[in-house]
């Protein structure tokens, strides 16, 4: 059974929320080098933001997505 056909639609969108700022992080870190050389702190600060919620986001889709499936294997 796939990951997709476990998940219900609410969790499938908080899914893609998190996997989108996991993305977005690491762009900024790959093609933002001049922003982050003059704004160090905020650069560290929205880069920290969106990692810390990517991984928030990625653990509440899984653990929603758990509370479904009770009763199924």
């Amino acid at each position: 059974m796939c990951l997709h056909d476990r998940l219900d639609r609410r969790s499938r969108r908080i899914l893609a929320l998190g996997n989108l700022c996991l993305f977005t992080g690491l762009s900024l870190w790959r093609y933002s080098a001049d922003f982050a050389r003059q704004h160090d702190a905020i650069f560290n600060g929205l880069s920290f933001g969106l990692f810390s919620l990517a991984i928030a986001l990625n653990f509440w889709a899984m653990r929603s997505a758990g509370r479904g499936n009770k009763g199924r294997t």
